[in-house]
């Protein structure tokens, strides 16, 4: 048990705390503390990995009862999965502090506030491994990134985020409701509402059809990771959060917070209920097949080239959860591995994004062109993202993507082929957004006075590219850090 376990926990949450008391009229001070954090975040989470003795097994980092509430015991844990995810969910947090350097508002100590508390509650969800401790957090990462949107965000932000709020929310009901079904047949076995691992292998919910315990209980959980990944046809909040989130928003949501659902399947719900995955595994990999084609067509005819992005991710999200439920080895390795391609490329796309809009103060694809005559750097640099993002060979987009249809094969063939057509599909809307952008004469004579991206705001860039190649060509960077826990997750696991 790591003894310093809650002073590194609780980190994200006492800078958050920390910007409360910063003096409002000193800007940069508040940007360099944010920098600082965000450092330290990343530093303590590649640390709390580096200490696991067994990536493969989950090492026990903290525990403590609460015996006047309903003998609930909160227990925190580790593993490959949970540390890759932490660094990853850290190394955003100094992305977005770098990305969004310049942004001018009066309301930067909320702006970072928020941001810091959603790491922290990314970091509970992670680390939590009863599940009341991980309904707790999955519950707080909402309210940080409801008020990022409604307050930040863009003209139409209220209804984006009330409507991310409001479905989010709905799924995380289904979820409680189940869990309070655990809870009782558990006070009936052992005379405590705790929900642990153990506890809940001791319930053996009998699976029998439909109607069955371990079928209510699995959709119960399943709508409400379905809602946060999303898959579809549970998609339709995120578009409009994507487009009128702030840089920010857009950049955690994409990169960390939509695979929350996953390491929800992967920890709740794929090694606890074997029978209902197995009855249900069809209807999954054709809904992960149907994303992937209907978010790549949608994405084709987008004027909007942030809601093209958010389409775009739409589709990614399919091959993950494609990977995932197919419960091959090699395709659920791949699965995991797309979750970090993914949250390389598509905030890397959104950052592109953003460097556009401050520029022009335009989404619309038809107001640019050409601008890789002024802004070379920038037009490389988005390029080797964009190429990651179409899974151009090479690229960890790539490599994620072939495991996942590769492994998928093998279990459904007609999934895989039409999830094949997503590869097809996603250089046609990618190209055709970099050639808008970057390609052609420029048109509009107010952009060709356009300045280049800086140095500063070309960091996040080079090392977003950077790493889409080195895990192209090397992805056992990252498949070695989880390599140990694949049997937990297909079905072998508690």
């Amino acid at each position: 048990m790591d003894q310093l376990f809650i002073i590194k926990f609780l980190i994200p949450l006492l800078w958050a705390i920390g910007f409360v008391m910063a003096p409002k009229q000193n800007e940069k001070a508040i940007k360099l503390f944010a920098l600082i954090g965000s450092f330290v975040v990343l530093a303590y989470s590649i640390k709390m990995y580096a200490d696991l003795p067994d990536p493969g097994q989950l090492t026990e980092l903290f525990k403590f009862d609460m015996p006047l509430f309903f003998n609930l015991t909160y227990t925190f844990a580790m593993d490959g999965l949970s540390g890759l995810l932490l660094i990853l969910n850290a190394f955003l947090l100094v992305m977005v502090v770098i990305a969004t350097w310049e942004i001018k508002t009066d309301k930067l100590r909320l702006y970072y506030f928020l941001i810091f508390s959603l790491i922290w509650a990314v970091n509970g969800s992670l680390l939590a491994t009863s599940i009341y401790g991980f309904y707790i957090f999955w519950e707080a990462m909402l309210i940080p990134l409801f008020i990022l949107v409604g307050v930040f965000g863009g003209e139409n932000r209220r209804y984006a985020s009330f409507k991310f709020f409001l479905m989010t929310a709905g799924g995380s009901i289904l979820m409680l409701a189940a869990m309070c079904y655990m809870s009782a047949m558990a006070y009936k076995l052992n005379g405590s509402y705790d929900l642990n691992y153990e506890v809940i292998k001791s319930l053996n919910l009998r699976y029998s059809g439909f109607w069955s315990p371990q079928s209510l209980v699995f959709w119960a959980f399943s709508i409400a990771f379905f809602l946060k990944v999303p898959v579809f046809p549970f998609h339709s909040w995120l578009p409009d959060a994507h487009v009128e989130a702030p840089t920010a928003g857009s950049i955690l949501l994409a990169g960390i917070l939509l695979k929350l659902g996953i390491y929800g399947f992967l920890r709740f719900v794929i090694p606890v209920y074997p029978q209902a995955v197995d009855a249900y595994r069809d209807i999954i990999l054709y809904l992960g097949a149907i994303g992937i084609i209907y978010g790549a067509l949608t994405a084709w005819v987008q004027k909007d080239i942030k809601k093209l992005v958010a389409f775009s991710s739409i589709s990614h999200m399919g091959f993950i959860i494609m990977g995932v439920f197919s419960q091959n080895p090699f395709a659920v390795k791949g699965a995991i591995f797309q979750m970090v391609a993914h949250g390389i490329s598509t905030p890397g796309l959104f950052i592109g994004v953003h460097y556009l809009y401050t520029r022009t103060h335009t989404k619309k694809m038809e107001m640019y062109g050409g601008l890789a005559k002024v802004m070379p750097r920038f037009a490389v640099l988005f390029f080797l993202i964009t190429a990651g993002s179409m899974a151009v060979p090479m690229t960890c987009g790539f490599v994620g993507e072939f495991m996942v249809i590769a492994g998928t094969y093998e279990i459904n063939k007609v999934v895989a082929i039409l999830a094949a057509t997503g590869i097809m599909l996603s250089p046609i809307y990618l190209l055709k957004m970099y050639h808008l952008t970057a390609l052609g004469e420029l048109h509009h004579e107010e952009n060709k006075s356009l300045s280049d991206i800086s140095v500063l705001e070309a960091a996040p860039m080079i090392v977003l590219s950077v790493l889409t190649i080195l895990l192209g060509l090397y992805p056992k960077l990252v498949t070695g850090m989880f390599e140990g826990t694949i049997n937990f997750f297909t079905h072998s696991g508690l």
